[in-house]
């Protein structure tokens, strides 16, 4: 007849030991995935302005000696004079490209987004009509949800996400610690995206050009390059699509991706040492139990299965704990500060859960170390005096 010894036995009268271990891998876990969360909020967020906001929306800066100005020989005033007409010549050629629906030449603040690591600058041309800033909102999907338009040199709409990051208000000033008390907050819009648009002042007379796209248009530099204009590095700015997801994922998923394997591998490293001690002390107290199993006739095979339907129990259950721990933590992190700071993020990381159950894996075969250790040291009751396991 087929022996089984349970494992329920052991569980029912080691309800420490066993919470200890299962808490142990459930809290860990948690930890690491709740970490990969709240670093996502970078991602997320930073994707709205490099991913969404630059699909609709490019700017280009180009540098005088681009156009082929020569800056150290050619005096400020001209040089600024035929630095704008060039510009204008550019922009007239941009407008007539497929997929460019309006060019703007044009002043432009910013505001900042900050995620719980790192922030992100979000463009706000300043237009010179407010006509010109309700077609920018039109373009970009935007609604006035509260206030007014900009109608007075100096002020600006902005979106909601951004009023709650940065806690702008309206009649307040928008960007201070950048832009002093220059410009005020005239309404607040609801829009998919950072955004923000405002009306010129004086001093701000730098432009650059707005492109405003239909969402196809990906490399702009290609664009220049078909106009006589090569885009060079560390003189030249633009941003659009193609520069934003380089960006995206060289100096932010890439970034938290190592950051994330180099907690998670620490983790690991700590959460094995750890176990494998504890765990090797627990299955010492078990000696004299599994001696007497032997004796009556249980088989070391046997024994050995009941250990594993305990180690599998305390494995599963980690799993489940952790994930509604997940759920339940992420959820109210959500609620209390990604939300109410204008963040945004994903909750779904299949890549962590497909490494975290490998990580469970790994553990639970180191395990069987001490494991197959213990029941090679197993003797009948007779001869436990000549063992001193």
């Amino acid at each position: 007849m087929t022996q089984k010894l349970s494992a329920w036995n052991y569980i029912k009268n080691n309800k420490r030991r066993v919470l200890v271990l299962i808490v142990s891998l459930s809290l860990c876990f948690m930890a690491v995935y709740i970490t990969r969360f709240m670093l996502g909020t970078a991602e997320g967020s930073f994707r709205k302005v490099l991913i969404d906001y630059y699909s609709k929306m490019q700017y280009v800066e180009l540098a005088g000696s681009s156009f082929g100005i020569d800056v150290e020989h050619t005096l400020p005033e001209e040089a600024a004079r035929i630095y704008n007409e060039e510009n204008e010549k550019l922009a007239e050629k941009l407008r007539s490209e497929k997929g460019v629906q309006r060019v703007y030449y044009v002043p432009y603040i910013y505001s900042e987004i900050a995620a719980v690591v790192g922030t992100i600058s979000v463009e706000v041309p300043l237009m010179e009509r407010t006509e010109d800033v309700e077609t920018v909102m039109a373009h970009m999907g935007a609604k006035l949800i509260e206030g007014r338009l900009p109608e007075k040199p100096g002020e600006v709409i902005i979106d909601e996400a951004s009023v709650k990051n940065n806690h702008y208000r309206i009649g307040g000033y928008f960007n201070e610690d950048n832009f002093g008390k220059d410009f005020i907050v005239s309404g607040i819009v609801s829009c998919d995206s950072y955004f923000g648009a405002g009306l010129e002042r004086a001093g701000y007379d730098q432009a650059y050009i707005c492109i405003l796209s239909d969402g196809s248009l990906y490399d702009i530099a290609e664009i220049l390059d078909r106009n006589g204009l090569k885009v060079r590095d560390g003189y030249d700015m633009v941003w659009d699509r193609k520069n934003g997801e380089k960006w995206l994922k060289e100096e932010v998923t890439d970034v938290i991706n190592s950051s994330i394997t180099l907690i998670f591998t620490g983790v690991l490293v700590l959460l094995s040492l750890a176990l494998f001690i504890v765990y090797t002390m627990y299955l010492r107290d078990r000696h004299g139990e599994w001696c007497l199993y032997c004796s009556i006739g249980y088989s070391r095979r046997t024994i050995y299965f009941s250990i594993i339907r305990e180690l599998l129990f305390s494995f599963i259950t980690a799993i489940l704990i952790g994930g509604l721990l997940i759920i339940f933590i992420g959820r109210i992190l959500e609620m209390l500060i990604i939300t109410s700071q204008g963040l945004f993020c994903g909750f779904w990381y299949p890549e962590v859960l497909a490494e975290i159950l490998c990580a469970y894996m790994f553990l639970f075969g180191l395990l069987q170390i001490p494991v197959r250790f213990a029941l090679y040291r197993i003797r009948t009751v007779d001869a436990l005096d000549d063992d001193m396991y």
